[in-house]
């Protein structure tokens, strides 16, 4: 018999398959229930859809149901339009007639200080400082900031005392605290052993500690920053060098928790009450300029009395006009410094530095950010501090009716050896012509080289390159005038 057969039914032909396997049994999975009913050309099927679309299709051919719907769509699209046009016009500063202006820098401020605990808290001191002064700090594994932090937290817009302080200045800190009663970011530098876990090290911090928790003025005002200085310190008790200044001026001004801070030596007897009276003058800290509290310190003989001074400005006249005192600008003679007595004596208002020479380092207060840090290439040179804000546009202010009083016995700086000092007025020299050439080219290329803001360079890098050309013709002379061999 043939693969096929052929039969004849009435007359009509069939071609029957030989059956197989797969077709006689198929298997239970690929079997499937068969609905007659289901068949995409079945009239019953087609008869259920066209009922569903006919009531779908009369439904929403009602009049009220399209009005619905079409009302709902425009007032969607009107109040997304409206919603967009008020969020750029609070986007745009000069909206002021028609709606209040969003403060978005107060906004993100409050945000900040409502967050109750950030991701950065976990990060270590020595961790973030590398961060932050890569190229400076070297052995930030040895700085501690909030040593011991102050249980009085003050106010955004006090002004803090940043100060530098040594084992041999506690008393001189604690004194400082008591008379200022305000905050002080200070920062303390203490020399060790080459292995900080010597015992000798660790009762030094032990005695600092015992210190500062039984002194309550210290306790409340003074936030203390530690730096720890490895081989600043022999096993046999002897201190070789502190050094480190500049850096430790910049960490006290970093970490300091207010906005105004006040460049204070800890060395510092008396001062007028600058936490009030510096308000006044919000409008020239805000506008970038420093404000430069005058110092007057006794003649520097020997056997001179510093016990007692004078507490106010008629005072202060009547103890230099008896030759009892004098305004005292550190690397100048009493009384003829770049503050200039004469002026403040007379003046009714604060005044703008008469004559400013790249050694003048006074008390100043600024603001905590928008200046220029410490130069940190010099162990101890404020001038630098008081100079990189004057080549940036800073004008120096003299408050009128402040002051503050030191004995004038302390030298200008905590350099030991004339080494050290010949070392740093070199470098000085050096850096107060680069100084000139950097902010010159800040200016020129920012465009505001013409400006007000850059006349300080101008004059500043004119004496400067007058000074080096003198400087270079006093060399060749000596250089000719000595002997050939």
């Amino acid at each position: 018999m043939s693969l096929s057969q052929t039969t004849r039914t009435h007359g009509n032909i069939f071609h029957q398959r030989r059956p197989s396997l797969t077709t006689s049994c198929p298997p239970p999975d690929k079997r499937k229930s068969f609905d007659l009913n289901k068949r995409r050309g079945s009239s019953q099927f087609a008869l259920k859809t066209t009922n569903k679309r006919s009531w779908a299709t009369k439904v929403f051919d009602m009049p009220v149901i399209q009005l619905v719907g079409w009302t709902y769509v425009l007032i969607c699209f009107c109040l997304s339009t409206i919603h967009l046009v008020r969020s750029f016009a609070l986007l745009d500063p000069t909206h002021s007639a028609k709606g209040p202006q969003v403060d978005w820098d107060k906004l993100l401020m409050e945000k900040q200080q409502a967050t109750p605990w950030s991701q950065l808290d976990d990060i270590l001191p020595e961790t973030r400082l590398s961060k932050m002064f890569s190229k400076s700090i070297v052995n930030n594994g040895f700085i501690r900031p909030y040593w011991f932090t102050a249980s009085i937290r003050p106010p955004k817009e006090t002004l803090t005392l940043a100060t530098v302080v040594e084992l041999r200045d506690l008393e001189h800190l604690i004194h400082l605290a008591e008379m200022y009663e305000g905050p002080i970011s200070a920062t303390l530098l203490v020399p060790s052993t080459e292995n900080i876990n010597h015992e000798l090290s660790i009762q030094q911090l032990t005695n600092i500690r015992n210190e500062y928790e039984t002194t309550i003025a210290l306790k409340r005002h003074v936030d203390i920053h530690l730096v720890l200085q490895p081989g600043g310190l022999l096993e046999s008790g002897q201190v070789i060098a502190t050094g480190g200044y500049q850096e430790a001026r910049n960490l006290a001004r970093l970490f300091s928790r207010t906005n105004y801070v006040a460049l204070v030596p800890v060395a510092t007897l008396w001062m007028t009450d600058i936490a009030q009276s510096f308000k006044s003058h919000f409008h020239l800290l805000q506008a970038g300029d420093l404000l430069v509290i005058p110092t007057f310190g006794f003649p520097n003989y020997e056997g001179v009395d510093t016990r007692s001074w004078p507490i106010d400005k008629q005072s202060v006249i009547e103890w230099v006009e008896g030759g009892d005192m004098g305004l005292l600008d550190y690397n100048y003679e009493l009384n003829n410094g770049p503050t200039s007595y004469s002026t403040w004596r007379d003046a009714k208002e604060p005044y703008l530095v008469p004559n400013y020479d790249y050694n003048y380092s006074p008390i100043y207060i600024s603001t905590k950010l928008n200046h220029p840090w410490c130069e940190e290439r010099f162990e101890d040179h404020l001038a630098s501090c008081v100079y990189n804000a004057y080549l940036a546009g800073a004008n120096l202010w003299v408050s009128h009716t402040d002051f503050a009083v030191r004995t004038g016995q302390e030298p200008a700086d905590t350099l030991y050896t004339p080494q050290q000092r010949k070392i740093q007025n070199k470098i000085a020299r050096k850096y107060r012509i680069e100084q000139c050439v950097f902010y010159a080219r800040q200016f020129d290329q920012s465009g505001t080289f013409s400006s007000e803001r850059a006349e300080h360079v101008k004059q500043e890098c004119s004496k400067a390159l007058l000074s080096l050309q003198k400087e270079k013709m006093i060399s060749d002379i000596v250089a000719a005038e000595q002997p050939e061999y």
